[in-house]
């Protein structure tokens, strides 16, 4: 019998233990690019062995290493393989002795992680003063051991998720590997390398040296073109101690000179300084905590539930108002979420909904375990205004004006002080603070950029005292119409270029640098895997 409450597949066997391995167009790059360092080449996680097999013809001497037994034995074809882990087999002997290193390291996250793997990879990272947390996946370790395998002028190419580029956790890493290395080139696709997976991955290869690192990005279709690939590119303005993504690296010197400038600039001030942004509601199960209007009412359950935003597409314009809401209700969209009590005793209809929840196991799912009792519904309250968490397009920051809450695809912002949030939802719509949102948020290879609340809080915003009430009818005129560019093309005269005083070049060069991100970002979205 079907589900009536669905929770999310379980995670394969080969994603928790980091199993995907290099595709051969991959793989034979990598490996001449490294051995152009040398003949004595090392593989840290070699799998079944497609880049020890690549090495064959261009190393003198080759080494892999395998945590896997039978993995280990597949590789061996190709050249010596020592089985267990790379952290416990990279002793201070092996450090700096190899020409170079090419390899696809694994992807585990922390929690998925064997302890007694991941205490050495961590201490090793400790070893050369980073700071591990439980966001920590696997690579990491592995591209700070590969950095200290590689003597001076050595040079490593790995395999990494563009996490690299964009995730926190990994911004002590970029700063490490700026210092480490004197060339770092990034090599990005547009289509997916491993078919089947969203998991973006851009090919990291560096020249041990003393740094600053002198930083290039080359872009290609796929990995086909690698054969062809001029990695012979001019090298980007470098900056350490920055905590920068390093998705800026995807524009021109001057775009990243100038967004920059503008970080540092009084002109601009941080979203988190006029609002909190926090996510939405986690239910635990959404497919039971939230319904559409007909759900609600055939289930008798109107007397506990309360207005929901439940997708990104119903803020269509600059305010979420009752008209929005009504059009939301005559849909299949869940636009209720229930605020069920604690006591069932005198609710029959709502105890036999619970009692159908429980048949499914509703409760045995860790957010619904944890709560006491675990139909209770977390976090109810209400904010003065929505912005997007996924963004496919553009941003969108929108008026709460229907006393909905919103589900965790939605982050809710609350002001602070005496912010106003019409006013902040307008200046939110620039060219300066939209090129940001591509820079500090984080895409995937879906195509999709993501805001975290510390990211967005981060986002630079002017001043709104420059935003007036028919500045604002008219942005939102313009937003529900899906004209967004011609929205930001008058917050962009109004407010940066009148009010602030901004050259138009300047103007222009922001809008760029977002519509190049952006391009660059939904351009995977459309080509999928090679």
């Amino acid at each position: 019998m079907k589900s009536k409450f669905r929770a999310k597949s379980a995670v394969s066997a080969d994603k928790v233990r980091g199993g995907y391995y290099t595709p051969p167009a991959v793989a034979r790059f990598l490996a001449v690019w490294a051995a152009e360092a040398g003949g004595k080449i090392l593989e840290p996680s070699c799998g079944d062995g497609n880049i020890l097999r690549e090495l064959v013809s261009v190393a003198d001497k080759r080494q892999g290493v395998e945590l896997v037994p039978d993995e280990a034995v597949k590789a061996r074809e190709f050249g010596p393989v020592d089985e267990g882990s790379f952290f416990d087999w990279l002793t201070p002997s092996e450090c700096g002795q190899w020409d170079g290193v090419a390899g696809n390291p694994p992807y585990i996250r922390f929690g998925n992680w064997d302890e007694a793997q991941r205490a050495p990879a961590l201490a090793l990272m400790e070893s050369v003063n980073l700071r591990p947390s439980k966001l920590t996946n696997a690579w990491v370790p592995f591209v700070v051991a590969s950095a200290l395998a590689v003597r001076e002028g050595g040079r490593i190419g790995l395999v990494v998720p563009a996490e690299l580029m964009q995730v926190t956790y990994a911004a002590q890493l970029r700063e490490y590997l700026l210092r480490e290395f004197s060339d770092i080139t990034l090599v990005t696709f547009e289509r997916l390398v491993f078919e089947g997976i969203l998991q973006e991955v851009v090919l990291f290869l560096g020249v041990k040296g003393a740094g600053p690192a002198r930083m290039r990005t080359v872009q290609l279709r796929d990995a086909q073109e690698l054969p062809d690939a001029d990695l012979d590119v001019p090298a980007a303005p470098t900056l350490l101690h920055d905590q920068e993504k390093w998705t800026k690296y995807f524009l021109g010197p001057k775009q990243i000179t100038l967004l920059r400038t503008l970080r540092k600039s009084r002109d601009l001030v941080p979203l988190g300084k006029l609002a909190d942004v926090d996510v939405g509601i986690v239910t635990g199960r959404n497919s039971f905590f939230t319904l559409s209007d007909e759900q609600a009412k055939d289930l008798g359950l109107t007397d506990y539930v309360r207005p929901l935003l439940s997708r990104s597409a119903q803020l269509s314009g600059l305010v979420y108002d009752e008209d929005c809401r009504a059009r939301d209700l005559d849909t299949s969209l869940r636009t209720w979420i229930l605020d069920a009590p604690r006591d069932l005793n005198d609710h029959p209809g709502l105890a036999a909904y619970v009692a159908a929840g429980e048949k499914e196991g509703v409760h045995t799912g860790y957010k619904c375990s944890i709560r006491k009792p675990w139909w209770t519904t977390p976090s109810m309250w209400v904010p003065e205004a929505f912005l997007l968490r996924q963004i496919h397009r553009a941003p969108r920051l929108s008026v709460n004006a229907t006393g909905a809450t919103s589900t965790d695809t939605v982050h809710r912002v609350r002001m602070l002080d005496e912010t106003d949030p019409t006013q902040l939802a307008v200046a939110f719509h620039n060219s300066a603070t939209f090129a940001f949102t591509e820079v500090m948020g984080r895409s995937y290879g879906g195509g999709i950029l993501e805001l975290e609340p510390r990211e967005a809080e981060s986002l630079p915003l002017p001043p709104l005292e420059l935003v007036t009430e028919e500045l604002a009818e008219d942005v939102d005129m313009l937003l529900r119409s899906g004209e967004v560019e011609k929205a930001l093309d008058l917050v962009d005269r109004h407010v940066l270029i009148n009010g602030l005083g901004w050259n138009p070049a300047r103007v222009e060069a922001c809008r760029s640098a977002w519509l190049t991100l952006r391009d660059r970002r939904t351009r995977r979205s459309r080509l999928g895997a090679a």
